[in-house]
């Protein structure tokens, strides 16, 4: 048994219970979610689903997958293989500006960091006369990886930045 990593992309008409559908079709044939982001506006839903499982099962799922009537697209990511890495929650928040999020993605991309997930947004709040910038971030990081400078690198971008980076 040789296990590899696929991403699944899913889409389409909303269903009743269909991530649950899904997550039943995966467990069946022995893999599992490492990692999934399911949306749904109005009647329709996307999906990004990381799954684990057995490469001699990834044909049979991606047909269950297809069976119910959703767009499916994959991508192999190979074997699994197991990196000494750490996942953190990084939380940036500031008066918005044009390029902030270039910016933090350039610092973190200089730092030799993975973003896993990025979430931003922008309130308008009247009592600071603009528009508050607000983001969490999930990364993952390895052995080197360097807490003071990456903090450092991101309260150069502008002084009014509250970082909050956590396990």
């Amino acid at each position: 048994m040789m296990n590899v990593q696929i991403m699944v992309t899913v889409s389409g008409s909303n269903q009743t219970d269909l991530t649950k559908v899904l997550s039943d079709k995966t467990h069946a044939l022995a893999g599992k979610w490492l990692n999934s982001k399911i949306s749904h506006i109005d009647e329709y839903v996307a999906g990004l689903i990381k799954i684990e499982i057995d490469a001699d099962n990834v044909e049979k799922l991606l047909t269950e997958f297809k069976s119910l009537n959703i767009h499916v697209e994959s991508v192999d990511l190979g074997m699994v293989t197991h990196e000494k890495s750490t996942p953190l929650d990084l939380c940036i928040d500031g008066k918005d500006r044009p390029g902030l999020v270039r910016h933090i993605t350039q610092v973190l991309s200089d730092n030799s960091i993975k973003v896993e997930n990025m979430e931003c947004n922008r309130l308008g709040v009247p009592a600071i006369g603009g528009t508050l910038f607000t983001s969490h971030f999930k990364i993952v990081v390895d052995e080197q990886f360097n807490k003071t400078a990456l903090v450092s690198s991101l309260q150069e971008i502008a002084d009014d930045l509250i970082i909050d980076l956590s396990a």
